[in-house]
């Protein structure tokens, strides 16, 4: 009986001990190679309205993409002479302001975004929502099983698979934009997280479960974004430094709330350069839509559901009141700024000024994020 006892917690200090040699040898920081038989998450109503615009198709680009035809019809089929493995290409660099990071690639959009998309899929995420008109992709909730944990745990995560959770999950967006200089393509990237969280006092002790947003990680974005530099062709050391060179901590950024007797604006001690990349990556990151954007007037035009807004009347009440018009969830972020400040307003859909309760509500959210 000893003996057996004995050779049974042998095989489990040996296979402890694998699992930490692996583990040791793997210092991975990302791992989402085992996320696609997840289960959906039980996120609260008020933080789903607002996740995707209508013209997204779910893991399908948009209709009317004609500019991008000529790569999406030859998705998936294999070319004479292509060996499945992207070419190595080095002419990108990595730009900085404040708290953000972003990659300037000299190749056309047109060009860089299948290589971004099988980047993505290659990750083992799946694509949500992406769409070429607008030059985003965002991934669907995955779960990063590199932050299983522990040794054990880490060994149980591998034997287990999905019945074993961390209680995270991570969602990222990837935005190309046309760079300033001609056949250049700006890339950014943001994380969104969220948590599982127990609500209620069940005397048992198992409580209903939820899940709640939780702050972006800047970590895992600097690291998929050091990824992304080596899937496009720059070396692993060299994109490990470009990183570490731009991991310093920033100064402290100015922003400050302004209210006057029409309305509340935001203001930015930044130029209107600096302030479009922070706004649209915080735009990003938040519960924001952008439909579209034009940098050329410094707009982002964008769809918002606010969930302090009043709720519509049930059919028997609309039936025996007057009627009211229906609130509308898109709106005008709308950048004006010169070489030391910007001004951030938020507008109508038709270019009026917005001077509801919303308009306050966004450019608070805006500004948390970026004072």
């Amino acid at each position: 009986m000893m003996t057996r006892f004995a050779r049974l917690l042998l095989c489990l200090l040996a296979a402890v001990s694998v699992g930490a040699c692996q583990t040791i040898a793997d210092k991975r920081k990302i791992d989402y190679k085992a996320t696609r038989t997840l289960p959906p998450l039980d996120i609260p109503p008020d933080l789903t309205t607002s996740e995707g615009a209508g013209d997204m198709k779910e893991g399908t680009p948009t209709p009317g993409a004609a500019t991008y035809s000529g790569f999406v019809s030859g998705e998936g089929q294999k070319k004479p002479g292509d060996s499945g493995v992207l070419p190595a290409y080095e002419g990108l660099k990595l730009e900085r302001a404040g708290q953000i990071r972003w990659l300037v690639v000299k190749l056309p959009a047109e060009q860089l975004w299948p290589r971004v998309r099988e980047f993505v899929l290659e990750r083992g995420l799946i694509l949500d929502q992406e769409n070429p008109q607008t030059g985003v992709l965002e991934t669907d909730w995955a779960e990063n099983r590199a932050k299983v944990g522990t040794v054990g745990q880490k060994l149980l995560a591998k034997s287990l698979g999905t019945l074993y959770s961390t209680g995270l999950r991570d969602k990222y967006r990837i935005r190309l934009e046309r760079g300033k200089e001609p056949g250049t393509t700006e890339v950014y990237l943001s994380h969104r997280g969220m948590v599982e969280t127990i609500i209620g006092n069940d005397p048992a002790g198992i409580g209903e479960t939820r899940w709640q947003p939780r702050p972006s990680d800047p970590d895992l974005e600097a690291e998929m974004l050091r990824l992304l530099m080596v899937s496009l062709g720059a070396k692993e050391e060299k994109a490990a430094s470009l990183i570490a060179s731009t991991a310093e901590t920033p100064a402290p950024e100015r922003a400050k709330l302004n209210r006057q007797e029409n309305g509340v604006y935001l203001s930015l001690q930044e130029d209107f350069e600096r302030a479009w990349r922070r706004v649209g990556l915080v735009l990003d990151r938040t519960s924001f839509t952008v439909e579209d954007r034009d940098r050329s007037k410094g707009i982002y035009y964008v769809r918002y559901i606010d969930p302090d807004a009043p709720k519509k009347k049930g059919w028997f009440r609309r039936l025996f009141s007057k009627k009211a018009p229906e609130p509308t969830n898109d709106y005008q972020i709308v950048l004006k700024g010169n070489e030391t400040a910007t001004r951030v307003d938020v507008l109508t859909k038709e270019g009026a000024p917005e001077q509801s309760r919303t308009s306050e509500r966004i450019l608070t959210l805006l500004y948390d994020q970026l004072k």
